[in-house]
């Protein structure tokens, strides 16, 4: 614990005060540095000393935090790295750069003819994801309406822009939030809500994500909307209905027609006598009496008459 209080107090002497050997060396470092989130960030410094020297001890910290980020001293400093030993290139490298790598740190830098020290900003970006779009259809009664949604994860916060077909900004009429993940990132959603009664749905709706530093648009997702599909269940049941009722009435038809055909074949081959309480029996007693003639006239001789 002594010997740690005794090198910060090293450390804050040396920084503050300024002796004779720090005229042979000082320090270059890139003041502001932007790293890619998931991917090493070089935190670029380099020593420019009138003498040739060796370097005695390197340390990174970062304020606000009391742990040193690196320690030459140590053997292991967890994601920071020396990207070089015994040059003028003195560069650290953050591995697999976080959000919550963001921030000021200072670079210290001692040697046998002096030593140094800089600030380095570091900022971090994340290129926001190609956005989801998704078509939410909502339809009733009263009003036939559509949502789309759109999604994407990114840092630093942007904006979401919508365009239909390359032209008319629809951004007025959407709402848009955001929430953090558990990396950091910031995943943004927006509800476009378009009424069938105020434009047509038909066409190409864009979803941009505005980059407010930069101001550009960072990626963007086209969606094609070419019909608006029916899901409301009330319609669907009024749909089936009519249906129903149509092959029904289709139905009755169909058998009043083959009724109509039955009967009137009966009528044709089968007459019947007028005013007969039983139609039935007298066409049996004509089909009877026609036999019987039949039979008569069979036995008749050959080349006689019947007379």
């Amino acid at each position: 614990m002594g010997s740690h209080r005794s090198i910060s107090l090293l450390y804050v002497i040396l920084c503050t005060s300024t002796p004779s050997a720090q005229r042979f060396m000082s320090l270059d470092c890139e003041h502001s540095v932007t790293g890619i989130f998931n991917e090493d960030t070089k935190l670029p410094c380099r020593i420019k000393s009138k003498e040739e020297g060796t370097i005695d001890y390197i340390q990174l910290k970062k304020y606000g935090e009391e742990t040193l980020m690196f320690n030459s001293n140590k053997s292991s400093n967890g994601r920071v790295k020396l990207l070089q030993q015994d040059s003028k290139d003195i560069s650290l490298v953050i591995q697999k750069t976080q959000v919550s790598d963001i921030g000021t740190y200072n670079y210290y830098l001692e040697t046998d003819v002096g030593y140094d020290n800089q600030d380095i900003t570091l900022m971090v970006k994340a290129p926001y994801s190609l956005p989801k779009v998704t078509l939410f259809p909502n339809l009733t009664r009263t009003m036939r309406t559509t949502n789309l949604s759109c999604v994407t994860t990114g840092y630093p916060l942007a904006q979401i822009h919508w365009f239909v077909n390359g032209m008319s900004n629809l951004t007025s009429k959407s709402k848009t939030s955001s929430i953090r993940t558990t990396e950091g990132l910031f995943k943004i959603t927006s509800m476009l809500q378009i009424e069938v009664m105020e434009s047509d749905l038909e066409g190409s709706y864009t979803c941009a994500v505005w980059n407010v530093e930069q101001g550009f648009n960072e990626v963007q997702k086209d969606f094609q909307i070419l019909d608006l599909p029916n899901h409301d269940p009330q319609s669907e049941g009024k749909k089936n209905k009519v249906l129903t009722a149509v092959f029904v009435i289709v139905g009755a038809l169909l058998s009043g027609i083959v009724i109509l055909a039955v009967l009137r074949f009966k009528r044709r081959w089968y007459p019947v006598r007028r005013g007969s309480r039983y139609p039935n029996v007298v066409t049996k007693k004509i089909d009877v009496v026609y036999m019987d003639f039949s039979k008569a006239f069979d036995k008749v001789p050959h080349g006689c008459s019947a007379k």
